[in-house]
Parts: C-alpha cells; structure tokens; sequence
C-alpha cells in the first residue's frame, strides 16, 4: 500500500482467514511499522526488528486508539532502543519492577525503614502504576498521582519516594530522563478532613453527569460506594455481579490487601446497567486500561460546578470517601458497620473473631441509607432526619 494514512488505515477491510500486515510506506514513513488486521477487524500496529540473528516483533497499540502518527513516534522509539541495547527489554520494564529492584537491592540492605517505604509504594504508587512501563510516564502522570494521594499520607513523601525510585533507574540507564526531578513540593501537605456537604455532593453528581462517560459515571459510583479512588477505577465487570448487587473488591486491589464485599445500591446498579462493555474494566477509555488522569477530569467537574452557579468549597476525590462515611454515621449507621463499609481493618480480640462476618446486610443497609439521602440533595430536599439503627 503506497502513502499509507489515517483515512487509508480506517478503511482497510478484514481478510476472509488468517491476518493481514501492511507496510508502512509513503512521506515520514518508518521502516518496519506494520499495522496487522484481523478476520475481527482489529488492527494492531507492531514494529519488526533484526537484532543480530534474533527477529523482534513488538506490539505497540491499536487502530484508531493509535494513530498513524503516534504509531510511526512509537515505532521510531522502539527501533532506537534496539540498536542501543538489542532489545526492547528497557522499554518494557515497568515502574512495578523497577520499584521491586530498588527495594531488593538498595533500601534492604541500606535503610533500616525500608519496610515503611516499601508500604507506601504499595499502598499508594503500584496500584496505579505498578504494570505501567517507566520508560512512558511523564510529570502530568506524577502530578496527577500526587494530586490524587489518598488517607493521611503527605503528598510530597509520595513524591519522594517516586524521585528516589527515577533516580534509581537514571543511574542503571533505564530512563533517559525523571519526570519528577524539578516538581515543587505540594502545597496541600497536611492530612486532610474536608466533608462536603449533601448540597455540595449533589452539585458534583449532576456536574458529573454533564461530564459523561467514563469519568462522570465513575464519579457517581465513587460517591455511592465510599470506596478508594483506585479501587473504583479499576473495577472489573467480572467482579460485579448486578443481580446479586454486589461488587467483589479482589485483594490485590485493596490497600488492605483483604477481599472486600460492597454491596451497591439500587441507584448504583441501575448506574452500572446503562454503561457500555468495553472490555474488562468498567470505566475506560478504549478497554485495555482503566481511567486515569484523574487531576484533568477533576477540573473540568470543578468548572461545570462553577458554570452551574452552585458554591462548593476546594475538595478532592478521596473527599467524596470521607463525606460518605460521615454522612452515614449522621443517619445513624454504627461506626464499626461504617468501617466495614471502608474496609478498615477491625481492632480488638472481639472484631477479630466477628471478622469472618461480612457484615453484607449491615453494610447493604448503610449504602442504602447514604443513595437514598443522596437522591434526596438532589432532587432539592433538606438533609433527612438522623435514624439510629443497630450496629
């Protein structure tokens, strides 16, 4: 195919059997750049390289999610780093793994806290960047992760420990450059306990739905569920079951790094029902990944709110977690049941032994409570009267 384009790329057809590979060809072309095309119709751009005797194909993206251009940048990228090193093997790493070598080989053996470093790493780091490849994160990404720091944790110790993790891979040439060197220490760097009121939460939720999908619906589940910030991003709908109303937060994905029941609430499974299936993830852009760039998404629901004419007062997503906890606490809901509802862990010889009880109906009722008074700021009515129920 000569002069290859985005209009040309768009109209390739699938082939009857097998797969299709077309060249890259025509002005600023890249030799090896293929866009392989499927009986599906997916098309797939890879990058074919000889280093020495070894053939290396490299997938770098799909069509239209990449583009001709951002393909041909990335394919340019990867035909560097092989010449360099004979692999692709720099590109590939991610932060998760360079984070692991640093703890192994330079906080063990040289910082006796190297076990608090490596819990801040896990609790607020890898869940979003552990599969990411270091070679592709750039500062918005840092700032975005900082911005988003949720719990007590000060921001910049985030931020430190990411800068050490760069410095790390600067000194074993896995990165040409760190995205962290020159940032300025955040500003908001004490613990925070900002609670929205319910007026304030209904001007997010109808902001939110301006906004759309994914970010606008991922929003309204945050403030239904009171869950983490990462752990709603990276819902899976094979987690979600909307029959049973029930969402199963995996291990691996909690801070607790205990499997989590949330029961949702009928407002949030009728949410869940209208979204579209993607892929594996429940909110996402194109299906492989889920949401992030949280800070871009938080400002433009932060100037809907003002175009709305509604005043609410600097707030955070992790914001959203903790007003949800206080409100039901103020529609009487027990502080234990609340803290199942978070997922903290329980304390005490008597939470410990009741700890294999989920605590679902407790926990069903309270987001229950939490929807219902939501709807109620919504549609203009006054906050509902406090309702003790038993623990």
């Amino acid at each position: 195919m000569s002069n290859l384009t985005d209009a040309k790329v768009a109209a390739i057809k699938p082939p009857a059997a097998g797969q299709d590979e077309h060249k890259d060809s025509g002005p600023g072309y890249v030799r090896g750049l293929r866009l392989r095309v499927g009986t599906s119709g997916k098309k797939t751009w890879i990058v074919r390289a000889r280093a020495g005797e070894k053939v290396i194909n490299k997938k770098l993206g799909t069509y239209p999610a990449m583009g001709l251009s951002a393909a041909r940048k990335a394919a340019g990228g990867v035909l560097e780093a092989i010449a360099k090193d004979g692999s692709t093997e720099a590109l590939d790493r991610t932060f998760g793994a360079v984070a692991t070598a640093w703890v192994d080989k330079v906080a063990k053996p040289k910082n006796s806290s190297w076990r608090l470093q490596e819990r801040r790493l896990e609790m607020h780091v890898l869940p979003q960047w552990r599969d990411r490849k270091i070679a592709e994160i750039r500062r918005g990404d840092v700032r975005d992760l900082v911005d988003g720091v949720e719990g007590d944790v000060l921001p910049s110790r985030v931020l430190a420990i990411v800068k050490t993790v760069f410095r790390y891979a600067l000194s074993r040439d896995w990165v040409e450059s760190s995205p962290v060197e020159g940032l300025a220490k955040p500003a908001a760097d004490t613990p925070r306990d900002r609670v929205l009121t319910m007026e304030e939460l209904a001007a997010v939720w109808n902001a939110a739905g301006l906004l759309g999908f994914p970010f606008g619906h991922y929003l309204r589940v945050l403030a239904l569920t009171a869950q983490r910030r990462t752990e709603v991003a990276s819902m899976r709908w094979d987690d979600v079951d909307l029959e049973a109303a029930t969402w199963i937060i995996p291990a691996k994905e909690t801070k607790s790094g205990r499997t989590h029941l949330v029961p949702l609430s009928a407002t949030a499974v009728q949410l869940l029902k209208e979204l579209p299936k993607l892929g594996e993830f429940v909110f996402t852009h194109g299906g492989d990944t889920h949401i992030s760039g949280y800070a871009k998404a938080k400002s433009r629901v932060d100037a809907l709110i003002v175009a709305s004419d509604v005043k609410v007062s600097p707030w955070r997503l992790h914001d959203l977690r903790r007003s949800a906890a206080t409100h039901m606490v103020r529609l009487g809901v027990s502080e234990d049941v609340v803290g199942r509802v978070l997922n903290h862990a329980p304390k005490g010889v008597t939470a410990k032994v009741y700890a294999l009880h989920t605590y679902a109906p407790e926990k069903r009722n309270a987001l229950a409570r939490l929807a219902a008074e939501l709807m109620r700021a919504i549609a203009g009515e006054k906050a509902g009267k406090v309702v003790p129920i038993r623990g």
